[in-house]
């Protein structure tokens, strides 16, 4: 479904708003909107030592080793101030690390944070018209001519970069939220001035959705020239990308919560790429056929292709034309961008479920998207216990994380109840995980080596895991059980 006339595709500029005035994770003036009444969660050192009890209380310490695999980071993982040794590695015994922001001032709990044996992971945010500057209500001031805003951002980053090089803080990755003009331009307001049809080609401004082309692309490339270069300047090693950083093709596009196509977007000085996870009520509204029954097996079934689409595009992708990038999405549950319309939810069985399919198709990091929506702390709690607790369970298989080969990166259409499984597969070894969204039990034939197929079996009513051996019978793994329900603190 293309986008309706004037909104903006794959935006948070109704999320972000919501987050950032619920929760103060940081401030960005440019977004003010306040949809969700009654945030509980308020901003500073004690909502960061709330959260710091949520994660010990909640969330259980891992089982399994996680080796040198970066650790997932929460969008809310208590403030800013430098942490005790004690709760970082607490942090990292549950496979979590605080991050900081691409600021001076976070320098000290950088390192803190190195001194405790953790990974030190930048996560900043930039939206409105950055990092151009508004005038009066002019909401449209950036210009394809003029790079001077973004050469200016560069050398502001150059400079904190270098006091966080002079300072001893070796930054291991950038996962940044930079969603800034022109990623979000009018294409009313581009095509009626002037000056923008003066430096535009013709074939940018043919119609809209050539427009929205042209704009991700360039945004694109100013973002790699802008943020990506100065970083690998000072952090070559680092694990650096952005929000909805992903490869796209004609072939196989990358696709929008409107289920837009992005048009082809090969690699960039991004190391790593951002396809976004999120079972998000845009998406529902956008796309839910009305004859369509609401029960809460169809919306799962609806859900889990908004969950799977943009990892699998991207990673098929990847695969053909850059497999040297890595996989590091955000991740979301319950992501209400429109708080008062009634958008039903993705049950918590059918979004581990999707969770478990996104490491076996070549995910190597996450970011969890857990605000505090409303005061439902129990939606929040849950959004993390889910995430660690399937991360896990898949770190039982850690050698495939590391060097498998994806097996698959097909999934069902909203309204099909067929077979999604996922794999992958290290020499004569492979995990494959299968759910059959009919509930039915069944056996199916699965190609996993060239000409080699082998024959699994699924439960009825639920998912399950394989470890296949070439040649040999396989072997099934039982599911964890589900963590228990939370209480909200």
């Amino acid at each position: 479904m293309r986008p309706p006339t004037g909104r903006v595709p794959f935006s948070l500029r109704g999320v972000l708003p919501v987050v950032l005035l619920v929760v103060g994770l940081f401030s960005l003036s440019a977004r003010c909107s306040d949809e969700n009444e009654g945030g509980a969660l308020a901003s500073g050192s004690s909502a960061g030592a709330r959260w710091i009890q949520v994660i010990e209380e909640h969330v259980p310490p891992l089982k399994h080793d996680r080796g040198g695999r970066l650790p997932m980071v929460l969008w809310e993982s208590g403030g800013h101030d430098p942490l005790p040794e004690s709760v970082v590695r607490m942090l990292l015994a549950r496979g979590l690390a605080r991050t900081v922001r691409l600021s001076a001032t976070d320098i000290p709990a950088a390192l803190a944070l190195q001194r405790a044996g953790s990974p030190v992971i930048v996560l900043d945010a930039r939206g409105g018209v950055w990092p151009y500057k508004a005038k009066g209500n002019n909401t449209e001031p950036f210009s394809p001519g003029d790079l001077a805003p973004w050469a200016r951002a560069a050398d502001g980053f150059r400079a904190t970069l270098r006091a966080f090089r002079e300072a001893g803080v070796e930054v291991d990755g950038f996962w940044l939220d930079f969603e800034g003009q022109p990623s979000m331009a009018s294409f009313d307001a581009v095509s009626q001035s002037p000056a923008h049809r003066e430096l535009l080609p013709a074939g940018a401004l043919a119609s809209r959705e050539a427009f929205m082309d042209f704009r991700r692309q360039f945004w694109a490339q100013l973002m790699s020239s802008y943020v990506a270069a100065p970083i690998r300047e000072f952090y070559p090693r680092a694990s650096i990308t952005n929000w909805v950083i992903t490869l796209s093709s004609r072939e196989r596009p990358v696709r929008d919560w409107y289920d837009h196509p992005h048009p082809p977007l090969g690699p960039t000085l991004f190391t790593a790429t951002t396809p976004v996870a999120y079972a998000i009520d845009t998406a529902f509204l956008a796309s839910w056929r009305p004859e369509t029954p609401r029960d809460q097996e169809h919306v799962d079934r609806f859900f889990m292709n908004v969950l799977l689409r943009q990892v699998s595009d991207n990673g098929w992708n990847l695969q053909r034309q850059a497999p040297y990038l890595r996989v590091i999405p955000w991740i979301g549950r319950w992501v209400p961008d429109h708080p008062k319309q009634e958008v039903p939810i993705m049950s918590r069985e059918a979004y581990r479920e999707g969770l478990r399919h996104l490491w076996l198709r070549g995910v190597d990091a996450m970011q969890v998207f857990n605000p505090v929506h409303a005061g439902r702390w129990e939606m929040a709690i849950a959004e993390v216990t889910d995430a660690t607790s399937v991360y896990d369970e898949m770190l039982a298989h850690r050698k495939f994380l590391e060097k498998g080969e994806v097996l698959n990166f097909s999934y069902p259409e909203p309204e099909a109840p067929s077979l999604l499984w996922s794999g992958l597969r290290l020499g004569d070894r492979a995990v494959v995980r299968l759910y059959d969204q009919s509930g039915a039990a069944g056996r199916h034939t699965l190609e996993l080596w060239p000409h080699d197929k082998v024959t699994l079996e699924t439960p009825r009513g639920e998912g399950i895991t394989h470890l296949v051996t070439r040649s040999q019978p396989p072997a099934s793994i039982a599911t964890p059980p589900r963590p228990p329900p939370v209480p909200s603190p």
